[in-house]
């Protein structure tokens, strides 16, 4: 009998969809425009994007326990056209997504191998990510049966190189003595008002963001009622408590103008080893690890993104060869069609001057379209919730129309502020500038264009009516 998912599966698939430990480096450097201000925005940002959106998807995924997540949700509100919409705009971003992460992914091989010159070669990075994504595309295939093992791993692999960095950190400070890197004031921890602040907003959420991923595989789950959101509230306590107190212990131990985005974390570890007597020997282990959780988020998001699009959208969109499933309710060819546009995304960026440029540019491709769809999500719980007062809800983040209501207006505006302020200029040119606005809008516009092009003419072929599938229960 084929074993369901459990409660610690489901939160260590949580923990690694959610939880990157290059975050912690990436918010606290001072490029990023946030420096010591990460640790209070962290804290914020937590508590008015990360948890309410946990909330909201465990309950729309107890209220419908269906594959599909966003896609089914969205089209409960608005039908099918604007759960193909989201499904879309999901996948879409998570298509440059995958080559930002490969990236970073290769870094940590470096390491391992120790060879951590490696990770400025732009050779070996594409070599590796190339044969990386298509590895762990095939292995997607086989369901989340498999895919389990590697998150599970993958999630200690993320958590663990944390919890040691905190627990080192502070044994360096606090019990031998050492003076710690950063000085915490409040003028210190107030963030800067600043084009580069503003845009790393947007980033902050995207870190946060990915509640919505494992209710891909709420058919697995065993006792989906129960099991689902307790998974998420523990995921969201374990994932908020790690980011905040290792931006914390990162900047005890490297000051903000010291940490780089890419190796910050190895840096960082390397530095309290070396206070602790520890030898060469431990972070290539902990590289280990960080690759190992990296290789499970990727995973996890290379089945479920296009499982949503390919496996649940209306038929007739895509070919049947895109949609066809296997035995694990996989979109094959459409997986192969991924890894393909992955790989020439990877060839393409290759061209770029240095490793660096190939992530940052592949982050701003990243950045803006991947909180389109919470924007989608967060109005369909609003419309949901407004429309279907007498709907059973297994579990509710709130029994109070009014509040859960008000608090998912809340999340809304505050993506819809998140978008925005991450096309702020942040280059140091007029010219550059100008790329960068085009990259962000231009790159936006189009990507939602296409979407809504791909309906049309399916609507034009087939003369589909939309409608939104379920009735509305009478108040």
């Amino acid at each position: 009998m084929k074993r369901k998912i459990g409660l610690w599966d489901l939160v260590f698939m949580n923990v690694s969809a959610l939880f990157g430990i290059r975050w912690i480096a990436k918010s606290t450097a001072s490029s990023f425009g946030l420096g010591l201000g990460a640790i209070p925005i962290w804290i914020v940002f937590a508590f008015i994007f990360f948890v309410p959106s946990a909330l909201i998807c465990a309950e729309l995924a107890a209220t419908y326990p269906r594959d599909g997540g966003l896609y089914e949700w969205v089209k409960e509100a608005y039908g099918e056209k604007w759960g193909f919409m989201v499904s879309w705009l999901n996948w879409t971003a998570k298509i440059f997504w995958y080559s930002s992460f490969l990236t970073f992914l290769t870094v940590n091989i470096s390491y391992i191998l120790g060879r951590p010159e490696l990770a400025t070669s732009k050779l070996f990075v594409l070599i590796a990510s190339l044969v990386l994504f298509w590895i762990l595309s095939l292995i997607s295939t086989r369901g989340m049966a498999l895919g389990k093992v590697f998150t599970s791993a993958g999630a200690l692999g993320s958590t663990v190189p944390a919890i040691l960095l905190i627990s080192m950190a502070f044994i360096s400070v606090f019990i031998f003595g050492n003076r710690p890197a950063s000085t915490y004031t409040m003028a210190t921890l107030t963030p800067k008002l600043s084009a580069d602040s503003f845009a790393s907003i947007s980033s902050i959420m995207f870190a946060l963001a990915g509640a919505e991923i494992s209710a891909n595989f709420v058919t697995e789950v065993e006792d989906v009622k129960k099991t689902f959101p307790r998974a998420t509230i523990i995921a969201a306590a374990l994932v908020g408590g790690l980011y905040v107190l290792g931006s914390i212990a990162i900047t005890m131990v490297l000051p903000s103008d010291k940490i780089t985005a890419s190796q910050g974390i190895l840096e960082a570890l390397s530095a309290v080893a070396g206070d602790l007597g520890i030898g060469p020997w431990f972070i290539r282990i902990v590289a280990f690890g960080i690759a190992l959780s990296v290789i499970g988020t990727i995973i996890i998001y290379i089945a479920s993104p296009i499982k949503m699009l390919f496996g649940s959208v209306q038929k007739g969109i895509f070919s049947e060869r895109l949609t066809k499933v296997n035995d694990r309710n996989i979109p094959v060819n459409a997986v192969i069609l991924q890894a393909v546009i992955v790989s020439i995304i990877l060839l393409g960026t290759n061209l770029l001057p240095s490793v660096d440029a190939i992530y940052n540019v592949l982050l701003t491709m990243t950045a803006l379209t991947a909180l389109f769809p919470y924007v989608l999500l967060f109005a369909a719980y609003i419309k949901l919730r407004k429309t279907r007062l007498g709907e059973i809800r297994p579990y509710e983040m709130s029994k109070y129309n009014k509040n859960a209501i008000g608090l998912a207006y809340l999340v809304l505006i505050v993506t819809v502020l998140g978008i925005v302020l991450s096309a702020a200029p942040v280059m140091n040119t007029f010219k550059e500038n100008l790329l960068y606005e085009i990259e962000m809008v231009g790159g936006a516009v189009v990507v939602v264009g296409l979407g809504l092009r791909i309906w049309s003419s399916f609507v034009k072929k087939t003369g589909f009516k939309d409608r939104v599938e379920s009735k509305r229960i009478s108040q």
